[in-house]
């Protein structure tokens, strides 16, 4: 019966964020997951988000203003690696916004996964890509990691007239010409692998 209602609980999760409009997948991890600690992890990730709705949105971002984004904790195979999915709608093009989410991640701590070993790239498949991030919630736990790095804008915010030379200078003054040329690199050869995958269903 779990596995029924776990699997309802996931398929409820992917109609409920298919016809949103995301367009990003995205898992960031740890160097070491199963040595982070919850605490740890939840302060770097809560300091990450903050610090990508502030490159993107600028002083905006204490209004409420940040990347649309559902997030979900997992913990590997083994129940103790440490990572995060997640879903977002991009605010700018999808490819750059893949490579600034990961060379801020990358370079936001000793602790975070460098770019090879995130996985942040344009959705392929929508229900596809929205069914593995949320794939967690079949176990019904309660995911406060999660639920507390999410966002979700308020109605009526228009995302679309913020000035974009005023975001590329907060990107640059963030993240230098090698970081993001190494994300979209590590994002091309990612997209490449996850087309493959799907060709191989």
């Amino acid at each position: 019966m779990m596995t029924t209602w776990g699997k309802m609980a996931q398929e409820g999760w992917t109609d409920w964020l298919a016809d949103g409009g995301y367009d990003i997948a995205g898992t960031l991890k740890f160097y070491n997951g199963r040595t982070i600690g919850k605490g740890k992890a939840t302060a770097l990730l809560g300091a990450y988000w903050h610090k990508v709705d502030r490159t993107l949105f600028g002083q905006a971002a204490d209004n409420g203003y940040g990347l649309q984004r559902w997030c979900f904790t997992e913990y590997g195979s083994d129940g103790h690696n440490l990572h995060v999915h997640f879903i977002a709608k991009s605010p700018i093009a999808v490819r750059p916004c893949c490579a600034v989410l990961n060379a801020l991640w990358a370079n936001m701590h000793k602790s975070t996964a460098d770019v090879a070993h995130n996985w942040i790239t344009p959705i392929q498949n929508t229900r596809a890509a929205i069914a593995y991030a949320a794939k967690g919630t079949q176990y019904l736990d309660t995911d406060a990691i999660g639920e507390k790095i999410s966002h979700t804008n308020a109605a009526g915010m228009d995302l679309g007239t913020f000035d974009t030379e005023a975001q590329i200078k907060r990107i640059t003054s963030r993240i230098s010409n090698r970081q993001l040329n190494e994300a979209y690199k590590a994002m091309e050869i990612q997209i490449m692998k996850t087309a493959l995958k799907l060709q191989a269903r």
